[in-house]
């Protein structure tokens, strides 16, 4: 592979925007366009023009990405594209603040995660009052809506009404909690996902000189899946923008993550937001049969945003989609498992041809209990990741104690762990861990308490030893708390847990600093299925449609595209959230290969149009006009448990040609 093979292999619209000179672009690109080909060749074409490779930086949304794009511009031009950097947002940042902590008015730090924002929120919040436990959000509302503040840069009164609107007369208490979470953040040098950002973005728009620092680190920035990005991530881009070259690449009818303040505008607006830009369009789709980019196309062209995609298949025609209606989900699910199992038999089919995308985990459970039943293998990707598990998390309690014997909040997760210890106890105790500046004292205080085995004491201390030899710390870290674990999740799937610590140990050995370990992948959890050799395991992919953006397979099924769910319930009439949902419907359609299969359950739901006060059209049911050209339809009725043997015999016309013979 060279520059050369990488540019040729590029159909006219992608190398049109691969080899711009413009300054600025944005490259709306349809689902299955070659968009990652695009930001590869991007990358590959500014290094062989003379751009040094350390001076171009790629933002992705996941470490996944990031690392297939830098090995396929390392294929092309070998050496040449050392020093190449790719990463997510929040990995860029923390690369800036470990860089230059001064420059953003940081000394030391440590990161939190979500589960230690809980934790802070619940010990500020209080226990519920008693007489009127419903006075305020819960723990996790408070983290959702301060996170999602952050990410909008809204103030919090307009985050309340949007998000938990039943709250809003208690703004004050509210506002209230959210201050003396970010006053104990402060005093305890932590900071959060969303502060991680905040403070470089705070940072570029209040000292210039920190912009030039930031821009001669990279002339070049190439931003994928522009769609998703917030407000707060589009204000650390804005004040570069007039000092590096930016090639954003994205699908504006792939914006799904609203909910979590990603901002569509960023990329619908962009020639507004960067006037000298110029625009180019990928629509020349490489995935799927035609067929399924017509009921894809048409899915837009009912929307009063104006998408202007009409995506075309490169390789031609193929088999139309089909609607299956069912009388209820669990025929639904069973009848997705046996067509499954059919084709496997039957048609030779491999498992892993086969992907069901489905809108959430709670969604997907009657599909995996139909999946078990029919003895088809599968994987689930969308729920729980990998260093967000519980089990994990108490394992990640005392590494990070660990590298940092003053993390407060580690040490309330790890003390609970052993029998007799509350929360109480465990904050009393963590108060006087912290006064400690001699670990010897800190472990003497520990033996006193009591509670924690002699033999885990013992091995913390080897591994305050070990913070160099990562894997052999995790090691040590599994050994020490895994009996007591045992007995903590005994009812609660210990056999399936305990596999987990492998797959952690397995992430350890690639780092050679615990401190860095922790850090990587609290930033960037990582699933299982992306450590797991995905290739090597022939088993169904059982995915919600939200973890499924950049998957495709030879034959999906779009599960549950009942009224109701397209758009869900809770966004009917709000103009804004139901085009989010016909986006997510957009995203599943167009993931499937050769074959696009939708199932529904024949619900009695009245579905009818209706008009905002802007005006603006608003659907309560996207499949409500779908023509039989576009999508044929089955259904299947409920048979009597009787009849369903007799229904499998072949079905033959009755001969009538019987008596006797008239010759």
């Amino acid at each position: 592979m060279s520059l050369a093979n990488l540019i040729n292999e590029l159909n006219p619209q992608q190398k049109q925007a691969a080899t711009t000179e413009k300054k600025h672009s944005l490259v709306l690109a349809g689902a299955g366009c070659g968009k990652t080909k695009t930001i590869v060749a991007r990358a590959a074409y500014l290094i062989d023009q003379g751009v040094p490779a350390n001076q171009i930086q790629i933002l992705t949304f996941t470490r996944r990405s990031a690392s297939e794009i830098v090995a396929r511009v390392e294929l092309a031009l070998g050496d040449q594209a050392k020093g190449l950097r790719a990463s997510t947002f929040h990995t860029f940042c923390m690369y800036l603040l470990r860089r230059v902590p001064k420059a953003f008015g940081l000394e030391q730090f440590s990161i939190i995660d979500r589960d230690d924002q809980l934790m802070l929120f619940r010990l500020i919040r209080g226990k519920d009052d008693k007489k009127n436990p419903n006075a305020l959000p819960k723990p996790q509302q408070l983290c959702d809506l301060y996170s999602f503040a952050r990410n909008t840069r809204q103030k919090l009164s307009l985050a309340l009404e949007k998000q938990l609107p039943e709250f809003l007369e208690y703004k004050d208490q509210i506002a209230e909690i959210m201050k003396e979470y970010e006053t104990r953040k402060r005093a305890r040098h932590f900071l959060d996902y969303d502060d991680i950002l905040a403070v470089v973005a705070s940072g570029l728009a209040q000292s210039e000189g920190l912009t030039d620092y930031v821009a001669g680190l990279c002339q070049h920035m190439l931003v994928d899946e522009m769609q998703d990005t917030n407000p707060l991530q589009w204000a650390i881009l804005e004040p570069l923008k007039d000092k590096t070259s930016l090639f954003c690449v994205g699908d504006d009818a792939q914006s799904i993550y609203g909910f979590r303040g990603a901002d569509f505008e960023n990329i619908h607006h962009f020639k507004d937001r960067v006037p000298d830009a110029e625009i180019f369009k990928l629509e020349k789709n490489y995935r799927s049969t035609q067929e399924i980019l017509d009921l894809s196309n048409w899915l837009l062209d009912q929307s009063e945003i104006h998408y202007d995609k009409k995506l075309e298949a490169y390789r031609g025609d193929g088999i139309k989609p089909k609607m299956h209606v069912f009388p209820n989900e669990f025929d639904e699910a069973k009848w997705i498992a046996i067509d499954i199992k059919e084709r496997h038999l039957l048609e030779a089919a491999a498992w892993n041809d086969h992907m069901v995308l489905v809108r959430s985990a709670f969604a997907a459970r009657h599909i995996e209990a139909a999946f078990i039943q029919a003895n088809v293998p599968y994987r689930f990707i969308g729920g729980m990741k990998l260093l967000e598990t519980a089990h994990v998390k108490d394992l990640l309690s005392l590494l990070r104690v660990i590298a940092n014997p003053m993390d407060d909040i580690a040490w309330m997760r790890f003390l609970t762990l052993w029998n007799g210890v509350g929360d109480v106890g465990a904050s009393k105790l963590a108060q006087q861990l912290l006064l400690e500046s001699d670990l010897d004292k800190l472990f003497e205080k520990l033996e006193k308490f009591g509670r924690i085995p002699d033999n885990t004491l013992l091995i913390m201390k080897q591994m305050l030893v070990l913070k160099t030899e990562v894997e052999a710390c995790v090691k040590l870290g599994v050994e020490a708390i895994l009996n007591q674990l045992e007995e903590n999740y005994a009812k609660k799937d210990w056999h399936k847990r305990v596999g987990d610590f492998d797959l952690v140990k397995q992430l350890a050995s690639k780092h050679s600093q615990l401190s860095e370990f922790l850090e990587e992948y609290v930033l960037d959890p990582v699933s299982v299925s992306e450590i797991e050799r995905q290739s090597q395991d022939d088993v169904v992919t059982l995915i919600t449609i939200h973890s499924a953006k950049g998957t495709e397979q030879k034959v999906c099924y779009v599960a549950n595209v009942s009224a109701g769910q397209y758009p869900h319930a809770r966004a009917q009439g709000d103009f804004d959230e139901v085009e989010e949902e016909r986006r997510v419907l957009y995203v599943a359609l167009t993931r499937a290969q050769n074959e696009l299969i939708l199932t529904k359950q024949n619900l009695s739901f009245w579905a009818h149009t209706q008009t905002d006060e802007k005006g603006r059209k608003v659907e309560s049911y996207f499949l409500n006009d779908l023509t039989r050209n576009l999508c044929s339809t089955e259904t299947h009725y409920r048979q009597r448990e009787q009849t369903v043997k007799s229904a499998l015999i072949e079905r033959k016309a009755i001969n009538l040609d019987f008596g006797i013979d008239l010759d």
